[in-house]
């Protein structure tokens, strides 16, 4: 078996994993078909597992950033071959996953609990289809160079990476971010809402609001002026309002 081929068969099973991944996050916010859920596992007092909880997001979310950068990723290939740089990432956001959920301390308290068979399927509709939107806006820049699987393919195949022009559409024409929407809404989407679930958007958002500003900056050095454009037009996260100040300044 040749490299490549190993490079090919790591990212394969890096996109099978990472989708399983995703799959377990779904499960466990909603607390549904996984071995633990966000009100599973050891309880301790609500400031206590606040800290922890925060801290668990951050670490999450500062490898999400950290290595997103485009400056992390030029030294990473030093080590890291890029044919499966981008599945590696993915074999450390499972580790990172595994973190999050293992550590993870509930906070059961409840906020409501829909009764009706009615709106509670109604409301994991809307649940699934936030994931479903997630998931469908990883097609829009390319669902599987964000997975690694065709950096490694590309490789084997010995053909060069296509090239795309940045475009606007679909979810895109909406927000900016529709992924980090869906992080921040997916865990206050439930028929049995807690406290833990208000902590974990709560986090998330106060990550992605932080981490934003610096994904941009790096797309704007990338990109250049079609982004500064596409910036003025389309709002960052909610859809039809205009672009805030914070995400307007620190053009460069």
């Amino acid at each position: 078996m040749t490299i490549k081929s190993v490079q090919v068969f790591y990212a394969v099973l890096a996109y099978l994993l990472g989708l399983l991944n995703l799959l377990y996050i779904m499960g466990f916010l909603i607390d549904f078909g996984v071995p633990k859920g966000i009100s599973d596992g050891e309880q301790s007092s609500v400031f206590v597992a606040v800290l922890i909880d925060f801290a668990l997001i951050g670490l999450f979310g500062l490898h999400h950033s950290i290595t997103a950068r485009s400056s992390f990723k030029r030294w990473w290939v030093r080590f890291v071959p890029a044919p499966i740089e981008r599945a590696t990432y993915l074999y450390m956001t499972l580790l990172v996953t595994a973190l999050l959920i293992y550590f993870w301390r509930p906070i059961p308290i409840t906020i409501w609990q829909i009764e009706s068979s009615l709106l509670t399927a109604i409301i994991i509709f809307f649940y699934v289809l936030v994931w479903v939107m997630m998931l469908a806006a990883t097609f829009h820049f390319g669902h599987f160079e964000f997975f690694g699987l065709a950096q490694a393919w590309q490789t084997y195949k010995n053909s060069a990476a296509v090239q795309t022009e940045m475009t606007a559409r679909y979810l895109y024409a909406l927000v900016r971010h529709p992924i980090s929407l869906g992080w921040m809404i997916a865990p206050l989407i439930q028929p049995h809402l807690t406290v833990g679930h208000v902590a974990f958007s709560a986090a998330t958002v106060c990550y992605i609001l932080a981490a934003t500003p610096f994904e941009e900056n790096d797309l704007i050095n990338s990109i250049g002026k079609p982004y500064q454009d596409y910036r003025k037009r389309v709002p960052a996260f909610l859809p039809f309002l205009k672009l805030s100040k914070s995400f307007k300044s620190d053009d460069h």
